[in-house]
């Protein structure tokens, strides 16, 4: 081989060399950054394995507890939960969280309770009234009234219930075929005036609605007993005129908002179950004993209870496998390519060697010709 030819060949090695090393370096930069993936998908494993749901007691199955995935439909449902407490869910404020059904029948119901149960197909009337008497009907009416008048300090005289020449007559002003479209009225003295509310206390609120309640089925619109639900005839009435009236009370008391759309929010449990984690939305129940809403929390309340997301740790350990085995192909193809360069760098390097000692040999002859 002439001089020029082996420089020229030696030049091509050298290059190779450098470009064999320079493949080599990316390999192993990318293998490093392989091994950062790796332990960031172990530690979002490790994390996804401690991930917790919360459940809601909701049943017995003999002595064996049955636990259901907290939702707001079932934190604030009608006996939803199994130790028959009440719920709301609040905000930071106190501002009761509601369905866009609740806040649309409390504002039409413009304060009226009576309304706000129409608007669920109930009322507080419990008169059996197609079975009742006319004397039955009207004596239910004035009890009523008596209880009311009563705890305001009112009176219309005993003989008001005299059948022959009563001093007081009920009757009910409506507007419409709507139920409670209108107002009580009596009659004494030959004057018509309205029952307007007198009272201070939720107690006595509670008496007139009842009263008004009668009264309207009584001498108002005669369907509105026959359409709805009433206490006479679904035992489980007075149980929901208590729910409604406690969430009615509530958002009376402490104001209420809505989520603007509830398929991303109040249904969709997860968002639901996240902003309980972050205190973002909180609890309240029902507390006979001080007949009011009082407040609770995830860890102390003895119906809810975090456990491990069966589910959660289900798919993040399906794709923990997936990728994993995904980086361990990626490693094994960088294995390959890295021992595939060794075996070219030793190659080129024992050229190297090789043609670099004839150019060696060239020059020392060259100079021992000259010498």
């Amino acid at each position: 081989m002439g001089m020029a030819a082996s420089q020229a060949r030696l030049l091509s090695i050298t290059a190779r060399l450098t470009d064999n090393e320079n493949n080599g370096q990316a390999l192993s930069y990318s293998k490093q950054r392989l091994a950062d993936e790796t332990e960031q998908v172990n530690a979002a494993y490790i994390e996804a394995l401690a991930a917790t749901k919360l459940t809601v007691l909701t049943g017995f199955n003999g002595s064996i507890p049955n636990y259901t995935d907290i939702s707001y439909a079932l934190m604030t449902g009608y006996e939803t939960v199994a130790c028959g407490k009440q719920y709301v869910i609040t905000n930071n404020k106190g501002a009761v969280l509601v369905t866009k059904d609740v806040a649309r029948a409390f504002e039409n119901g413009n304060g009226d309770f009576n309304k706000f149960l129409a608007a669920f197909g109930i009322t507080q009337c419990d008169l059996d009234m197609q079975n009742a008497t006319k004397d039955e009907k009207d004596e239910k009416v004035h009890e009523a009234w008596d209880a009311y008048f009563k705890s305001v300090g009112l009176s219309f005289y005993d003989h008001e219930h005299d059948d022959e020449n009563p001093s007081i007559e009920f009757g009910f002003k409506s507007f419409s075929n709507a139920p409670f479209d209108g107002y009580a009225t009596y009659n004494y003295g030959g004057t018509v005036k309205a029952l307007n509310f007198d009272g201070a206390t939720k107690e006595q609120r509670q008496l007139y609605d009842y009263a008004v309640a009668l009264t309207e089925a009584v001498y108002g619109n005669s369907n509105s007993a026959g359409t709805m639900k009433t206490p006479g005839k679904d035992s489980e009435v007075n149980g929901l005129i208590t729910y409604y009236r406690n969430i009615f009370d509530k958002m009376a008391t402490c104001g209420y908002y809505t989520e603007n759309d509830e398929s991303k929010t109040i249904k969709d449990d997860s968002w639901f179950e996240q902003q309980l984690k972050d205190g973002k939305l909180l609890l309240e129940y029902f507390s006979t004993n001080d007949n009011k809403f009082v407040s609770t929390t995830l860890s102390d309340d003895d119906v809810i209870q975090e456990v491990e997301d069966e589910r959660k740790v289900a798919l993040v350990e399906a794709k923990y496998t997936k990728d994993t085995m995904a980086l361990e192909s990626k490693d094994k193809k960088i294995d390959l390519e890295l021992k595939k360069l060794d075996s070219e760098h030793n190659a080129l390097q024992t050229e190297y060697d090789s043609v670099k000692n004839v150019i060696d040999k060239n020059v020392e002859k060259s100079f021992s010709m000259f010498s």
